[in-house]
């Protein structure tokens, strides 16, 4: 879900051990687990720019989320 809002909220930096522990995680899972998680995460984040502003929904992300996203 962050990967995608990054793309499109413009985030100025992540926290590299979560970072990190992401790619691990996926590694850990595996490939196809993996990737269906990620599709997954970017769905989540569509579903709620369906129903909410985008600016609103970058700030809310960043807000709830503040040990690994920067606005």
């Amino acid at each position: 879900m962050l990967r995608r809002a990054a793309a499109i909220c413009g985030y100025s930096a992540y926290n590299p051990a979560i970072v990190e522990r992401a790619r691990s995680c996926f590694e850990a899972v595996g490939s196809r687990e993996g990737a269906r998680q990620m599709y997954a995460g970017a769905s989540e984040y569509d579903r709620m720019a369906a129903v909410r502003n985008r600016d609103a929904l970058c700030l809310s992300l960043a807000s709830k989320f503040p040990m690994v996203v920067r606005p």
